[in-house]
Parts: C-alpha cells; structure tokens; sequence
C-alpha cells in the first residue's frame, strides 16, 4: 500500500489540527494501518516525525438504486466508524444518500459500520426530470436526466435527442411558474413543445 500524500493529524508545534503533507514514510501493519514518516504541517510549516495507526477499513456491503435498477457493490469504513439513514456518501464519483440499514437481522436507523450487513442507498448526484412536450396535437412524454442542483429556466430550449424543446411551464410541489428557474431536483414536472428549427442552406 502506497503512503498517503497528506494525513489530517495535530501538529505537535503549534497544536492545530489540520493536512500534513507527507515528505517520506512508509506503511505497514497487519491488523492495523500503521503509518511511519516525515510529515510537513500547512498551518506552521513545521517538520515532525510521525507514526499513526488506524485499524484497517473494513468492505460493507451495499445495494445502490438508480432510476429503475439496484446495483450491488461495496463500500469501505473504519470498523468503529458510525453509518446512518439520511447520511450521504462518497462513491466513486457518485453521491448518494443512505436509506436503509440493516444490523443483525433486523433494520436500524443507524449502526457502527462493524455491525451492518447491508447498507441500502439511492444516487442523488443526479435525478429524473419529468418532461410533457406538445407536438402537434400530441403530448408526449419525456424524461431528461439532470444533475440534482442543475437548473431549468422558463424559455430554455432543452436537447431531447431527435427533438428540441422550449419550457413553458414548470410545476413543482408547491406551485406552478411562468417564469424563473427551478432546481431539478425541486421539480414534479415541465411543460414545453417542440422548436422547428430553421436551417439555412
């Protein structure tokens, strides 16, 4: 295992608690990670020899939901580290947000990471904007993929593939707006209908 670059440690000459960048060390253990070297502290830029130990992570399981599919992969913490519903996590370069919890048979609110055997989760990192668009004499229905915080704007064109869209309407939980912009994940759905485009030869 290769040393880390920078470890959040107590520096022992101005006292705070902040990254040390790693000037040398190395790692080893068996039972625990333990960790020996030269660090650098950001605040004071002192010099200090250090050796650290953390018991080793431990793999839980966990089923992640998107869209209509549940995946199942794992997802490494500290075995005393504490994991609750509600609580959003790092995976990959996803964001999600826990769910469920189950510890010895049964579903808690929350348990030492030790104790779980599986964690149940949904993607929040992006989310599924419901989009009724007018063609013709038709409605059709859309769904556009977004990023939770990405907003949409009365008048915007969006991109539907073969289709482009102008957004006339968008309602969500509480009203319905003629104009301004809306958080995706705040919306129930938008209305639109499609733009002829011209093309010029």
């Amino acid at each position: 295992m290769a040393a880390p670059s920078a470890l959040v440690l107590k520096c022992p000459r101005c006292g705070e608690v902040v990254p040390h960048r790693v000037l040398r060390g190395k790692i080893g253990g068996k039972d625990e990670i333990v960790f020996g070297g030269v660090v650098r502290c950001s605040k004071c830029d002192a010099i200090s020899n250090v050796v650290t130990r953390e018991p080793k992570p431990i793999s839980v399981p966990l089923v992640v939901s998107w869209l209509d599919r549940s995946e199942k992969t794992s997802l490494e913490f500290a075995p005393d580290e504490d994991v609750t519903v509600g609580e959003e996590l790092d995976l990959g370069d996803t964001r999600i947000s826990v769910t469920a919890i189950e510890s010895q048979g049964r579903r808690v609110d929350g348990a030492p990471a030790k104790s779980i055997d599986t964690v149940w989760a949904k993607r929040i990192d992006q989310v599924r904007v419901k989009f009724s668009v007018n063609k013709g004499n038709r409605t059709v229905p859309h769904e556009v993929l977004a990023a939770a915080d990405e907003e949409f704007e009365i008048g915007e064109i969006v991109d539907l593939g073969r289709d482009r869209a102008v957004v006339h309407h968008i309602r969500t939980e509480r009203r319905t707006l003629r104009q301004g912009r809306v958080r995706a994940d705040e919306i129930v759905r938008m209305y639109g209908r499609v733009v002829r485009e011209r093309t010029s030869r």
